[in-house]
């Protein structure tokens, strides 16, 4: 027996997420060179590619990085961390200038704050084998 859920996001879902302070996805822009290779030698450059990137948002921004997305980066060539800022997680003033500060990095895509979403998954049936 199997079976089937439906996944619906509640009413004004959206409008009610809310930013975790001082936590945030960062996506560099593409690495043309690690889009060059194949195979094993994209698996080495991805991984190369994601340690500098790393060690950059410690040594740059001071963020902390908490976990980093090396499938969507082998596929894309854009590494991809999600990151935490204590300092920025107290201060709202800093978390501000921080925020402006990684948007403007010429070497970053984009910027987004972690935000919570709420949920609601229903049944939709059952369906037999």
């Amino acid at each position: 027996m199997m079976a089937v859920f439906a996944i619906s996001v509640t009413p004004g879902a959206y409008a009610e997420a809310k930013t975790v302070p001082g936590e945030y996805l960062v996506l560099f822009k593409t690495r043309d060179k690690v889009m060059e290779t194949e195979g094993r030698d994209r698996d080495v450059a991805v991984s190369v590619m994601l340690d500098f990137q790393s060690e950059y948002l410690a040594v740059r921004y001071g963020l902390e990085v908490k976990n980093s997305f090396s499938a969507i980066s082998r596929s894309n060539g854009k590494g991809m961390f999600f990151v935490k800022s204590e300092r920025a997680s107290m201060d709202g003033k800093f978390e501000e200038k921080l925020l402006e500060e990684l948007r403007a990095d010429p070497f970053i895509e984009a910027v987004s704050p972690n935000e919570v979403q709420k949920m609601i998954s229903t049944s939709v049936g059952i369906s037999k084998p």
